[in-house]
């Protein structure tokens, strides 16, 4: 699969799941965790609606290839970050709903699709060795 798909796929994931986080918060919390949010998780999980609808927005491919590195660290982060979190909570809390572990293999999907992406865009810095003068 291009590249640049691999980010849109990602990109339209994060947004349809903010979506989902706005308009069905517990019903996500439900499937995800098998309970819904109550006192901080409230804050929390409106929070969560956004930053991943914004995430989405802001990772839509550009032209520049410097921007494209960043959005492809973004969200590999993001998935990473979101398969720890999730596994996580898979095997050490009482919080597991139908949903978790396949939220857990589809972001460990997302990562490994990104990592090549990722690796390939960093340039290899070589050291700048400045010649010697002899006397």
């Amino acid at each position: 699969m291009p590249p640049r798909v691999i980010v849109m796929v990602a990109a339209w994931l994060e947004i349809v799941v903010g979506v989902l986080f706005i308009t069905a918060l517990d019903t996500m919390c439900r499937l995800l965790f098998a309970a819904v949010p109550e006192g901080a998780g409230m804050p929390l999980g409106r929070l969560v609606r956004v930053a991943l609808f914004a995430l989405g927005v802001a990772s839509f491919p550009t032209t520049s290839a410097e921007s494209s590195c960043t959005v492809v660290m973004g969200l590999f982060a993001y998935n990473l970050g979101a398969t720890i979190l999730f596994a996580w909570a898979a095997i050490f809390t009482m919080l597991r709903g139908f949903m978790l572990w396949p939220g857990v293999i589809l972001h460990v999907i997302v990562a490994g699709a990104l990592l090549p992406q990722l690796l390939a865009s960093r340039p290899v810095r070589t050291p700048h060795v400045e010649p010697t003068q002899e006397l």
